[in-house]
């Protein structure tokens, strides 16, 4: 991208600002921003609002390091995290309802899914952390619910509905252009 993504502009806001907010405005007890490169840079220009940002000094080693970071970050009390990603500036009210379709399923993992396809944001109970916390290099909480299906809630989402991820240029082009 040139930049950082995060601080990408979405309708006047950085990109983060606007995955962050719609984490802010959810039902969520505690929202945990994880960064890692550019990450002076990065707090420097978003708004968090009641998030709490935590550094991760591990961040080249992947996105792994990440989820491990957060995770350990959280007090021993909270058994239920969700995984967002932070370049999804679509995922205004689906926040709330992974939380609820978590919680009426009795499963302990939440996610997006797209046919056969699951997606984060995931939410996972604290017995799934474990296998969070075993990933290593550039491998997300998707690794671990697309192995374990049987333990996942799914919320159907339409393809042309589907928090668009921006990772390369032409994502960002199509995100601006809607």
């Amino acid at each position: 991208m040139g930049r950082p993504k995060q601080l990408l502009d979405v309708d006047g806001r950085p990109l983060l600002e606007v995955v962050v907010g719609h984490a802010n405005a959810s039902r969520l007890d505690e929202v945990l921003v994880v960064l890692g490169a550019a990450a002076e840079e990065i707090r420097s220009q978003v708004d968090f609002g009641r998030a709490r940002v935590l550094i991760n000094p591990e961040h080249a080693t992947g996105m792994a390091s990440s989820l491990r970071a957060g995770l350990a970050a959280l007090d021993g009390d909270v058994d239920l995290a969700m995984v967002i990603l932070g370049d999804q500036p679509d995922v205004a009210g689906r926040l709330d309802r992974l939380l609820e379709l978590q919680e009426e399923s009795g499963l302990p993992a939440a996610a997006l899914s797209f046919g056969d396809l699951l997606h984060p944001p995931v939410v996972m109970r604290r017995e799934l952390w474990g296998d969070l916390m075993a990933l290593e290099g550039d491998i997300g909480c998707r690794a671990v619910i697309r192995a374990r299906p049987a333990l996942v809630a799914r919320l159907p989402v339409a393809e042309l509905n589907h928090p668009v991820d921006v990772d390369t240029p032409d994502d960002y082009r199509r995100l601006v252009a809607r």
